[in-house]
């Protein structure tokens, strides 16, 4: 494991066979040690160097001590005040000077989402040997905070697997959400129940990995969980109606009388700060875990320095070259025969004739064909000669699709991988030189040069080197390669 980019990057064994057992192993060192009975030797060839461009004081506050528990020499980095971001420098650059400046390790905090798989895709592929470890990319995720709330719950609970766990608060704009419920969906017997308002519900990409999961804006709600996790509303990200802000401050506040339609060994966690979620008669109740789950950070920080400076040569695949997309010949055969083919099916030239010339994009999805058409102009992949969009064209299999005709124009088989991408179904009709060609084009799993992330806070949008890649997630579904926002074709364009 060379980076800690977000929680979708790992697998169920890497996470709970692996990751939680290598934390937990740090627990009593890091303990010892912050005793002061005992001495560890200084390594001073290893470097960590702490990139925060948000507040924080338990994240970076415990990676600063881990780094201290190693040995290790640390560089604490904090705003972009501190920077020459300040300058208006590309934040790939300020990241390149911080790894030539000797971190094994950089831990990032921004505020722009996909930063840090950016940085880290980046910094591998030109040979520097460094680990990125997020400690929070905007509303997106925040794996390291993840990993020690499942060590907490190991601690506290003495499992990892068969409980009900209950989020309440801001579920809409809170990562250490995102992340945990992430890393839960890939086990099999959790159950989730989700309170919050309306204004700050958990995002549908998330909610899809708990489909049956309890969902309301009722405290009682939570009375049958074995663990309750708070999340602070996020005011520095609440982008709607002001009223709807003061209404969801304090709605979600535990107090004496709520904990007593808790159960009475309830685990309640909270990746802090918080502001109003806990009323201060309850702050010292013995089931709020926050100051020991808080501890936690630092044994898992420990771990997480130590398998990064490890690592830090491993080939990931960030680095990796994207494949292309390939082609597959439905038909092929003379242009004279392909119509009397079709007139001999009894197919009418209804909507548009054959061209002579050409290709004929068809079978695209309604509402996405002049979006095909403009990208293709815009990229200058099709001459000047005659185009026609034809909208609404009845289709047996589709029901109302596009049709889009290219007279004398030929599309390259990249950008008919782009394309395809969008839309699985979609065929070309290719006639050149009295020959007809079907093509279907497989589509690999990550395309890139096509549209924007519509994300403004994604990193795509806010570093000039970065430019949108996208995840085909099949049926015609995409996701950032960077923010992990899931996206339709229609609005990558």
């Amino acid at each position: 494991m060379r980076h800690v980019i977000s929680i979708r990057d790992f697998t169920q064994e890497e996470i709970f066979g692996e990751i939680i057992p290598g934390c937990r192993s740090q627990i009593a060192i890091a303990r010892e040690r912050q005793s002061g009975s005992e001495s560890w030797p200084l390594l001073m060839g290893q470097k960590a160097t702490l990139l925060f461009l948000e507040p924080s004081i338990r994240t970076r506050g415990s990676y600063a001590e881990a780094t201290d528990l190693l040995g290790w020499r640390c560089t604490e980095i904090v705003g972009a005040e501190a920077t020459s971001l300040a300058k208006k420098e590309s934040l790939a650059n300020t990241c390149r000077m911080i790894a030539d400046q000797g971190a094994h390790v950089l831990v990032m905090r921004t505020k722009i989402e996909g930063a840090q798989r950016f940085i880290a895709e980046m910094l591998e592929k030109e040979g520097r040997p460094i680990s990125i470890q997020n400690g929070g990319d905007g509303t997106n995720q925040h794996p390291t905070q993840t990993f020690l709330d499942l060590l907490t719950i190991s601690e506290k609970l003495g499992r990892l697997n068969d409980f009900k766990i209950g989020f309440f608060g801001d579920l809409k704009y809170g990562r250490t959400v995102h992340s945990l419920i992430c890393a839960l969906a890939l086990r099999q017997d959790i159950s989730l129940t989700l309170v919050s308002n309306p204004e700050t519900t958990l995002p549908k990409h998330y909610k899809k990995l708990f489909p049956h999961a309890q969902e309301g804006d009722d405290l009682k709600l939570l009375a049958g969980c074995d663990i309750i996790y708070g999340s602070r509303l996020q005011e520095e990200r609440f982008i709607g109606d002001p009223m709807a802000l003061e209404r969801a401050k304090n709605k979600f506040k535990l107090d004496a009388a709520t904990l007593e339609q808790f159960k009475s060994e309830v685990l309640i966690m909270h990746p802090m700060p918080y502001v109003n979620e806990f009323a201060p008669e309850i702050r010292h109740d013995s089931r709020l875990a926050i100051d020991e789950q808080a501890w936690f950070g630092i044994p898992t920080r420990m771990y997480l320095l130590k398998t990064g400076f490890e690592n830090r040569w491993e080939k990931t695949a960030l680095s990796a070259e994207i494949q292309s997309s390939s082609i597959k010949v439905l038909k092929d055969i003379p242009f004279g025969e392909y119509l009397k083919e079709r007139n001999g099916g009894g197919k009418q030239h209804e909507f548009f004739r054959p061209i002579n010339s050409g290709t004929v994009v068809d079978h695209i999805p309604r509402g996405l064909g002049l979006a095909i058409r403009e990208y293709l102009v815009r990229q200058k992949l099709i001459g000047d000669k005659a185009r026609h969009l034809i909208e609404d064209v009845p289709s047996k299999r589709h029901g109302l699709k596009d049709v889009l005709v290219l007279s004398g124009s030929f599309i390259s088989a990249e950008a008919m991988g782009v394309i395809s991408s969008l839309a699985p179904q979609i065929t070309f009709n290719c006639v050149w030189d009295h020959k007809f060609q079907k093509i279907k084009m497989k589509t690999p799993i990550i395309i890139h040069g096509i549209g924007r992330c519509p994300n403004p806070n994604c990193i795509t949008n806010n570093d000039p080197e970065a430019s949108a890649k996208f995840v085909n997630q099949g049926n015609g579904q995409l996701g950032c390669w960077y923010c992990e926002k899931d996206l339709s074709p229609t609005e990558i364009f």
